[in-house]
């Protein structure tokens, strides 16, 4: 039997964190999904409450698999999530509506210069595009894979490939959506993109929401699982300035900073930091009862199964995630999206939600309050299909 190093946390360096056990026989996803087998390490730091992997060896060499064949949004054609929009109920891009409500929070002036960071297929760059046609934009990735996906976009000006350090230009709006949970150096990397802001630039980051969303613990390629506490904590390290905190998009932390007083001109405004309340620090024992609670999710599904056909809705993280868990449980899953609808994902139709059989069971792989909301929608519309949720979150976890 191989005993494992210890863990060594990525961001304030304690060492000795200790593993949550019952994590290693969890299936996993991938950031992009796709099913990942079981066998990852989780811990959370004592120190500074950080949840992560253990970014060790045998997670570099899962990453290199990951990252070498990575393709985000793959079962999508490349495009981006929808949300529900709370205020009106409609599906809109979710990079467009993350990039509504910074402007209108922000009120960016008419022209200036946009950078996205890890910046994919395009999506937050071609919102851009729409919502601030002045702007002359840039993406960065690590490779040249997208290259001409990204410069094909309206108003483009630049693609950069490589380190950030090497770049040699300065931004208004520096943006990186869901990236940092990946770095395994959050901190450094940070101080990297402010190095871009210009002179009263903004750098708006956008991370999963540990505390609203337990599945993000299911991502073999998140080295850091984020609490707001803990966002804000790696953004303060980082030497800069928090301006905003809010929940702009269900499920995830929008933090928007700006450069630290210190190295901002005295004739800049200030500005007030506004921040999230009440939401506690993440411990050993909170991330045990995520983790006792999603192989729970996974027993509920099994449970159901055994009585008819199951199917999930959403083709994103926790459905993949569930698929796998479950193995071959699911029969088929269900998308709100015209954009899947009639596709296959893992094998498996996708249907539109009239096309659910009355005999079959939807679960919905969603935290328990999201999931009653969406349930109480599908009563409202008379489904005639049965309709399950995951049980409640356990103890403190809220």
């Amino acid at each position: 039997m191989t005993i494992a190093a210890p863990l060594c946390c990525h961001v304030c360096a304690a060492a000795d964190i200790a593993d949550v056990e019952a994590f290693a026989s969890l299936a996993r996803t991938t950031s992009d999904c796709r099913p990942w087998p079981s066998g990852g390490r989780l811990g959370v730091c004592p120190i500074c409450g950080t949840v992560q992997a253990g970014v060790d060896a045998a997670w570099r060499t899962e990453m290199a698999e990951i990252y070498g064949s990575y393709a985000m949004f793959h079962q999508r054609g490349g495009t981006d999530h929808a949300v529900r929009d709370s205020q009106d109920n409609t599906l809109r891009s979710r990079s467009g509506a993350l990039l509504q409500r910074f402007i209108a929070w922000d009120q960016p002036a008419e022209r200036g210069r946009l950078l996205d960071i890890g910046c994919g297929t395009g999506p937050l760059l071609q919102s851009a595009a729409q919502l601030r046609p002045g702007w002359s934009l840039a993406g960065a990735e690590q490779d040249d894979r997208v290259r001409d996906r990204i410069l094909a976009i309206p108003g483009v000006a630049l693609f950069h490939a490589g380190p950030l350090n090497a770049l040699d230009a300065t931004f208004d709006v520096v943006s990186m959506v869901h990236v940092l949970e990946h770095v395994a150096d959050p901190a450094g990397f940070l101080r990297q993109a402010a190095s871009l802001l210009a002179p009263g630039g903004r750098l708006l980051v956008q991370v999963p929401s540990l505390t609203e969303n337990p599945f993000d613990l299911t991502i073999a390629d998140h080295c850091s699982h984020f609490t707001a506490d803990t966002l804000s904590r790696v953004v303060r390290n980082a030497g800069l300035q928090i301006l905003h905190v809010d929940r702009w998009i269900p499920k995830e932390l929008s933090v928007v900073a700006g450069l630290a007083k210190r190295a901002v001109a005295a004739s800049s405004p200030a500005v007030p930091e506004t921040r999230l309340t009440g939401e506690p620090m993440a411990d050993l024992a909170t991330v045990e009862r995520m983790v006792s609670w999603l192989h729970a999710v996974g027993g509920a599904v099994e449970h159901l199964a055994a009585s008819g056909p199951v199917g999930l809705l959403g083709t994103s993280v926790a459905a993949t995630w569930l698929a796998s868990q479950t193995k071959s449980e699911v029969s088929f899953f269900v998308d709100e999206d015209p954009v899947m609808q009639g596709t296959h994902f893992l094998g498996r139709p996708v249907l539109a939600m009239e096309q659910v059989p009355s005999s079959a069971t939807l679960f919905c792989p969603m935290p328990p309050a999201q999931a009653h909301t969406i349930r109480e929608r599908l009563i409202r519309m008379k489904a005639a299909f049965r309709i399950e949720i995951p049980p409640p979150l356990p103890g403190s976890v809220l």
